[in-house]
C-alpha cells in the first residue's frame, strides 16, 4: 500500500446501471469527481423493462444505427435466478423492510425485475448518486490523447535545481495519457438532440457539424459500465447450417434479446436453443403460455440426466429435450446433432447468450479491448483493464459472467478507484502479463474455449476475495454465507427446476444452508443499523428518524417540498 497522498482523477463513467452505480459511489468515495453518462432517462441499465423489440429480431448486423436498438434484454414476467440477500451489495441491504414502499412491492426471495430497479434506485437516492448521472446522454467515441504538458515545464525560465529536475522527471515519469470522450444529447425518443445547425446521432463524430448536442471532454479515466447483455450472440454457423442468410428456414426467428412474453407462440410449436436460465424460463412460460410443443435443444444441462430424458415435463408436460441443433431446412424442420429431424417447426427463439460490444471506444482503446470469440483484450488483467500504459485510465466493470454480479462489481469499483487514486498501487506490466498468462495456462489445463474467458461460476469467490485483499485491511472479503446460499441455490435449481424459486434453501442446502440463512439476516441486521435504518415499521436505528429507505427519502425531501409550497 501507498503512503503518499491520495489523487483526485477526473472520470467518466458509462452506464448508469448495477456495475456504473457502485462505480460512481466508490469512485467518489475515493475523493474523485465523477461523470455517469447513461443514454436512457434513468438509472437500472439491464433492469429497465423495456417492451420495445429490435426489428432485427436476431441481431444480425451489429452495425445497425442507435435509434434501432433496445439496449434491455428484460423479459416481462422475469424473476431473479439468485435470492435477493446474496445479489445485494456488501452493505446496503436488498430486504423489502429496509426499503420500504417506494422501492419495494414484492418480499418474494426470488423477486420480480421490477423489486431489482426498485433496489438499484432507493441505492441510487440514499447515496445520492443521480446528480452525478447526466442521462439521455450517448457515449460516441472514447479515445487515449497524449497528456498536456506539465505545467511546470512550460513558459519556466532559469535553470532548474538538481532536487527540482529530481521531482519533474518523476512527474514525468508518473504522468499518464488523458481521455477524450465525445457524447452527444438524445432527445426523450432516444434520437439525437440536434441544434438547427443540424446534426444526427448517425453522423461522422469527427465532423463539425455544427450539433451543440454533441460535446467532446477530457477525463483523466473512463470506467466502462456498458454491460454484455444488448448484443446477441448466435451458435457459430459453421455448427448450425441454415441459420444465417442466406438460409431458408421459413419459421419465425429470433433472440430471447427480443423475447418479452410468450402471448404470440400460443398453439405453435417453438424450438427453444440453450437450456442456460434464459432457456429454461424461456421454455416455461411458452408452455405455460399455451404454445402446442416447446422442443429445448442444448449441448449441456444444469443436470447431465436431463439430457437422456425423453419424458415430456413442464407446466402444459409438454417440453421435450433434444440435443444441439445441427441444420435449418426450408420446409420448417430441423435437424439435431445425432440425425433426428423434427418439424415443422414455427419459431426458433435462440438463448444462446450476448456478446461484449464496445462500439464507443477508439484507436489503441479499442485495440486494447478488442473482443475476439466472446474474450475481451488478450486478455484483460483482472477481467478489467489491459496491461501496458492505459492502465488503470481505463477500465472495465462487470464483464464476468456466470457469478453473482452486484457484490462482485463493487469489489471491482472499489480496487480501480484505489489505483486510480494511488493508494493501491498498480502493478507492473510484466507482473500483469504473469497474471494473465497463468489464467490462460490453468484454462488450457481444464480444456476451456477462450470464450468461456470471462466464465467463473464458483472460481468467483475466490477472485472477490483476491480483489478485496488487494483493496486493503479496511475492505473485509464477503461473508462465508454468500457462497453457501449460492451452492444451496445450485442444488435447488437442480433438484425442483419446476419451482426452485418458489422452493426453501435451507432445505435444499441441509444444515449448512440454514445456518447461513441465519447469518445473512444477522447480517442485514447489521447493515440496516449502520445505515441507520430498520427492519421493521419502527422508527430507523442508531438515532436515525426514518424507518426505511423510503422514509429516509421523504425526510430528505420535506424541506424542499415546504419551501415549493411557501413560494406559492
Amino acid at each position: 500500500m501507498t503512503t503518499g497522498a491520495k489523487r483526485s482523477r477526473r472520470v467518466a463513467v458509462i452506464g448508469a446501471g448495477a456495475a456504473g452505480l457502485v462505480a460512481a459511489r466508490e469512485l467518489r468515495s475515493e475523493g474523485h469527481v465523477v461523470t455517469v453518462l447513461e443514454q436512457s432517462g434513468g438509472v437500472g441499465g439491464v433492469w429497465r423493462f423495456d417492451a420495445r423489440t429490435e426489428a432485427d429480431a436476431l441481431g444480425l448486423d451489429e452495425h445497425r444505427p442507435h435509434k434501432a436498438r433496445v439496449h434491455s434484454s428484460m423479459y416481462k414476467h422475469l424473476r431473479t435466478n439468485l435470492p435477493r440477500e446474496i445479489m445485494s451489495y456488501s452493505d446496503f441491504p436488498f430486504d423489502s423492510a429496509v426499503l420500504g414502499p417506494r422501492y419495494s412491492g414484492d418480499r418474494r426471495r426470488f423477486c420480480s425485475h421490477q423489486e431489482v430497479l426498485g433496489y438499484l434506485e432507493a441505492f441510487a437516492d440514499f447515496y445520492q448518486l443521480k446528480p452525478l448521472v447526466r442521462y439521455h446522454t450517448r457515449v460516441l467515441a472514447v479515445e487515449p490523447v497524449a497528456a498536456a504538458e506539465p505545467a511546470s515545464a512550460a513558459g519556466s525560465s532559469g535553470a532548474t535545481t538538481g532536487s527540482e529536475a529530481d521531482a519533474n522527471k518523476k512527474e514525468e515519469e508518473e504522468e499518464e495519457v488523458v481521455w477524450s470522450v465525445t457524447s452527444e444529447r438524445l432527445a426523450s425518443n432516444g434520437r439525437a438532440s440536434t441544434s438547427s445547425a443540424g446534426g444526427s446521432a448517425d453522423g461522422d463524430i469527427g465532423r463539425d457539424s455544427g450539433s451543440l448536442a454533441q460535446e467532446r471532454e477530457m477525463y483523466d479515466a473512463v470506467v466502462v459500465c456498458n454491460g454484455h447483455y444488448a448484443e446477441p450472440r448466435l451458435p457459430d454457423p459453421d455448427q448450425v447450417r441454415g441459420l444465417l442468410p442466406p438460409g431458408h428456414f421459413p419459421g419465425q426467428q429470433l433472440h430471447s434479446h427480443n423475447y418479452r412474453e410468450p402471448a404470440q407462440w400460443a398453439g405453435k410449436t417453438v424450438l427453444v436453443v440453450g437450456a442456460s436460465n434464459s432457456g429454461e424460463d424461456v421454455s416455461r412460460e411458452l408452455s405455460a403460455g399455451g404454445a402446442a410443443r416447446v422442443l429445448l435443444a442444448a449441448r449441456s444441462w444444469k443436470n447431465e440426466a436431463w439430457g437422456a430424458d425423453a419424458a415430456p415435463y413442464g407446466p402444459a408436460n409438454n417440453i421435450y429435450r433434444y440435443p444441439m441443433v445441427s441444420e435449418l431446412h426450408a420446409d420448417g424442420s430441423v435437424t439435431f446433432e445425432g440425425g433426428r429431424r423434427e418439424g415443422p417447426i414455427d419459431a426458433i427463439i435462440w438463448c444462446t447468450g450476448y456478446k461484449y460490444s464496445f462500439p464507443f471506444l477508439r484507436g489503441a482503446a479499442a485495440d486494447v479491448a478488442a473482443v475476439s470469440d466472446n474474450c475481451v483484450g488478450s486478455p484483460l488483467w483482472l477481467h478489467m483493464m489491459p496491461p501496458g500504459p492505459l492502465a488503470p485510465g481505463l477500465s472495465f466493470i462487470g464483464l464476468p459472467w456466470k457469478i453473482v454480479p452486484f457484490p462482485q462489481m463493487e469489489l471491482q469499483s472499489k480496487l480501480i478507484a484505489r489505483l486510480l487514486s494511488g493508494r493501491v498501487p498498480l502493478p507492473a506490466e510484466n507482473a500483469m502479463r504473469a497474471d494473465v498468462a497463468a489464467h490462460l495456462q490453468a484454462m488450457r489445463e481444464q480444456g476451456l474455449p477462450t470464450r468461456y474467458m470471462h466464465m467463473q461460476g464458483m472460481d468467483q469467490f475466490a477472485y472477490n476475495d483476491m480483489l478485496a485483499a488487494m483493496c486493503g485491511p479496511d475492505v473485509p472479503p464477503l461473508p462465508a454465507w454468500r457462497e453457501v446460499l449460492y451452492r444451496a441455490t445450485s442444488a435447488l435449481k437442480r433438484s425442483r427446476p419446476e419451482d426452485y424459486r418458489d422452493g426453501d434453501i435451507a432445505e435444499a442446502g441441509g444444515p449448512e444452508a440454514a445456518r447461513a440463512v441465519q447469518e445473512s439476516e444477522a447480517d442485514i441486521r447489521g447493515q440496516a443499523e449502520r445505515l441507520g435504518l430498520s427492519l421493521g415499521a419502527a422508527k430507523g436505528l442508531a438515532g436515525s428518524e426514518a424507518g426505511s429507505v423510503s422514509d429516509w427519502v421523504e425526510r430528505q425531501r420535506a424541506p424542499a417540498v415546504a419551501a415549493a409550497a411557501a413560494a406559492r
